[in-house]
């Protein structure tokens, strides 16, 4: 039997987890990680209880109790005891806000593509150049569910307002837009006509290692004390792992920290290693990259992935509270699938082309809203 990972903030839960499944290159070569089909254990996942960390510089915290009731208060007091204190928020990397990935994706579906070569991860994807000189990441699907994971992705982050999946067009291979590189099209092996995603290149990307607090070289999951003082600067990272686990879980993707907790049982030095498909940007932003696995795919294989998402989800009990507000609203309107339809069809011109979610997809979508609603209403019953 496992037991709850935990970090409390004023007696309030949030630790995240995983474990990462190959070594990465930098992006942007990184591989999705192709999980060896090797039946599951269960993993234990020690209790931790840590009293609230400092979130301001020169501030120090002290174990105490795990017993909510016995928890004192933080510098800065916690939103009706399950929000980041807007203070913290406020701090937070702005990451690709809304006028960058509006103006982006407006420049990538007027530029041409002026060079190919090989990046970006699987041998079918292309690093290209545009007709400005910049860089971008060509990912081809090997079916047309991962294109429309990654595209789909995006404008989920969009509808919760997390801003940490980098912006995404679709553009079909041979047309205008690729007229310089017609010649090289037939190298790629590439079907003409198929749907393709362009995403941005981003320049000085570092690797992202789980928080120390997961980090142990027994390979176990274990709280180390420099988490916990951290201080601000800790404290919005781990902010930011809490939205990663929440969206991951909604689209069931299986290739970032659902890989790495299901490495654990025979690799336990990968934790010392980058995480899978996450870097970091300059100012801070946790970036997810390479959403494929997610929605349509993750949906169709949940089955086999989902305890692990699952662990992941009840190690969080601490929310940005805008990002409650939308879930909450996807939750009573019951139509969570429709919305991001909606933002999707109104902003990519190629969109019915590829197609939306099934009515199957969808109800899964509206299915795993629910279950994020009811597990944020169980951490409100519990700590406010």
């Amino acid at each position: 039997m496992r037991t709850a990972l935990a970090l409390v903030t004023s007696g309030v839960l949030l630790v995240v987890g995983g474990v990462f499944w190959l070594k990465k290159d930098p992006h942007p070569i990184e591989q999705p990680g192709h999980l060896y089909q090797r039946p599951p254990r269960a993993l234990r996942l020690p209790e931790l209880y840590p009293q609230t960390p400092p979130v301001t510089e020169g501030q120090s915290g002290t174990l105490s109790s795990g017993n909510p009731k016995n928890r004192t208060q933080p510098s800065l007091p916690l939103e009706q005891g399950i929000y980041w204190p807007p203070a913290l928020e406020r701090a937070l990397p702005q990451g690709f806000t809304d006028e960058y990935s509006q103006h982006w994706q407006q420049f990538a579906r007027n530029a041409s593509v002026v060079t190919l070569e090989r990046g970006c991860g699987r041998s079918t994807n292309r690093l290209a150049t545009l007709s400005d000189g910049s860089k971008a990441c060509i990912r081809y699907g090997i079916n047309p569910e991962q294109i429309q994971g990654e595209v789909l992705s995006f404008y989920l982050s969009r509808l919760l307002g997390l801003p940490a999946v980098p912006p995404c067009v679709l553009s079909k291979v041979g047309s205008m837009q690729w007229a310089p590189v017609l010649a090289e099209l037939g190298g790629t092996g590439w079907v003409p006509g198929s749907l393709v995603t362009i995403t941005p290149w981003l320049h000085n990307l570092s690797s992202v290692l789980p928080p120390l607090a997961l980090r142990a070289e027994d390979g176990k999951l274990r709280p180390l004390l420099e988490e916990l003082h951290s201080g601000h600067t800790g404290m919005v990272e781990l902010a930011q792992w809490g939205d990663l686990i929440l969206f991951d879980y909604l689209t069931a993707n299986f290739d970032r920290l659902v890989s790495n907790l299901f490495s654990l049982q025979w690799d336990p030095r990968v934790m010392l290693r980058g995480t899978n498909n996450l870097h970091r940007s300059p100012d801070g932003t946790l970036v997810l990259l390479d959403n494929e696995a997610g929605l349509a795919h993750g949906y169709r294989v949940r089955d086999t992935w989902d305890k692990y998402n699952k662990d992941l989800l009840d190690t969080v009990c601490l929310f940005r509270s805008g990002v409650v507000r939308k879930l909450r609203e996807l939750y009573f309107g019951q139509r969570s699938a429709e919305e991001l339809h909606s933002l999707y069809l109104a902003a990519e011109p190629l969109a019915a082309e590829l197609g939306l979610l099934t009515e199957s997809e969808a109800q899964i979508l509206q299915d795993r809203v629910g279950l994020l609603y009811r597990h944020i209403q169980s951490c409100q019953d519990t700590y406010s």
